[in-house]
């Protein structure tokens, strides 16, 4: 039988969003984690399609900006 720490996702994935809130950038980190980076990335350009910024954060907190430039 496999130990419960077998089952644990070694690297999760999250789409974090970016908005101008006056002249700061704010950046919402309450995207739900993913266990695929694949499926995070799909995600991310579903978002930026319907006008977000967005990046790719992974479980170790590392960021991968899929929009380029800054909101507006």
């Amino acid at each position: 039988m496999a130990s419960f720490q077998d089952r644990i996702p070694t690297n999760m994935w999250r789409v974090v969003f970016y908005e101008r809130r006056g002249n700061r950038v704010h950046v919402d980190r309450t995207g739900p984690w993913l266990p695929e980076k694949t499926l995070a990335q799909h995600w991310a350009r579903w978002f930026t399609e319907r006008g977000y910024h967005v990046a790719l954060q992974d479980q170790g907190g590392q960021l991968e900006k899929s929009t380029p430039g800054l909101p507006s």
